[in-house]
């Protein structure tokens, strides 16, 4: 489980640069408000998923749970998503990947709950486990277009 929590903070701290970054990028093309709450739902999840990375180090389950319960928060919230190379950068977040993200949370939420309850350990780590194959899986498969954008135009 800690591995995972390891691997999970290293996502999330780059998805906490990235959002920051694109924020900063966005600000000076537009002045939407949106971008305001954008920004201030991105300070707070990181201090939640900071407090949870703390409160890991004593109690791994509750820290875990404060961590996806950021993501729950951040989903909740955010409903834009921020692309600086779009014509129009702030763009609605589909409705199907907000159900989805919110799932996904919740169904490791209730994983790490059940663990926390000692209701079969060793299933319960191995679920998540696979949980977190699939979500990396995922994230490479989808960073192979950029990468290959990115070589394209030296």
């Amino acid at each position: 489980m800690a591995l995972g929590l390891f691997l999970l903070a290293i996502d999330q701290a780059r998805m906490a640069v990235v959002d920051l970054e694109q924020i900063a990028m966005v600000k000076n093309q537009t002045l939407d408000p949106r971008l305001t709450r954008f920004y201030w739902v991105t300070i707070s999840t990181i201090i939640i998923e900071l407090m949870g990375f703390y409160l890991a180090s004593q109690y791994l389950g509750i820290g875990i749970l404060f961590v996806l319960g950021s993501q729950v928060w951040f989903n909740a919230i955010v409903h834009i998503q921020i692309d600086p190379v779009q014509a129009n950068p702030i763009q609605e977040k589909p409705n199907m990947e907000k159900s989805l993200l919110f799932l996904a949370n919740l169904l490791g939420m209730i994983l790490i709950g059940l663990w926390i309850a000692r209701i079969t350990p060793m299933a319960i780590v191995l679920s998540l486990w696979a949980i977190a194959i699939a979500y990396g899986g995922i994230k490479i498969v989808q960073s192979f277009p950029i990468r290959l954008n990115q070589n394209e135009n030296p």
